[in-house]
């Protein structure tokens, strides 16, 4: 018999609806209409500081709304999959085991992006070409490892289940990525919305 929760299955819908909204709060509040204030103009480095908070607050919104996904894709992958109690608790540390190395990847590869990005902006008076060069080769590195790690993860996860689960298991992830889109796009026009 497979363990049903329904309303802690609920609960994590409904925090990953509001984490979402959150995150798109910010960019909602943001009039490109309205002037920025006089002061905002005449102090650009304040401004840039300001941005820099933004952002660092926005990758952590971001961070904690992938937690909930990751804990809402759990639950929704014993059904899924239709795995019995005994399977999906050898499953499901493979399945986490899986996040945590893409999860892990993607955060790393999202600070070597911005690296290259503020070694590269239009405002910086020179570019440190050798520094642009070692954070290029870094991701290079890293995308060609994480890429190993993951089909590591994959073959993990495949050892133990069937043809037919290892199919359902991609298009499970895909319609997973899929509502997770689409609560954003949801948030991000203040509709109200949570995956069911």
């Amino acid at each position: 018999m497979r363990t049903r929760l329904p309303r802690t299955r609920a609960f994590i819908a409904g925090m990953a609806a509001v984490a979402c909204a959150h995150v798109a709060a910010p960019a909602a509040a943001q009039d490109p209409q309205t002037p920025p204030p006089a002061s905002a103009r005449a102090r650009p480095e304040a401004r840039q500081g300001q941005g820099r908070a933004a952002q660092q607050a926005d990758r952590l919104e971001i961070a904690e709304l992938q937690r909930l996904f990751d804990a809402y894709t759990v639950m929704q992958a014993q059904e899924a999959l239709q795995l019995d109690d005994t399977q999906f608790g050898q499953f499901l540390p493979k399945l986490k085991a899986l996040q945590d190395t893409r999860r892990r990847n993607e955060q790393a590869r999202s600070q070597l992006v911005a690296d290259l990005g503020r070694l590269t902006a239009p405002s910086a008076a020179t570019v440190d070409e050798a520094a642009v060069r070692d954070r290029l080769r870094a991701l290079q590195d890293l995308e060609s490892r994480a890429a190993a790690e993951l089909r590591r993860a994959y073959e993990t996860i495949d050892q133990q289940l069937d043809v037919r689960r290892q199919a359902r298991f991609r298009v499970f992830e895909q319609n997973m990525e899929r509502r997770k889109l689409q609560l954003m796009l949801r948030a991000r026009r203040g509709a109200p919305g949570q995956p069911r």
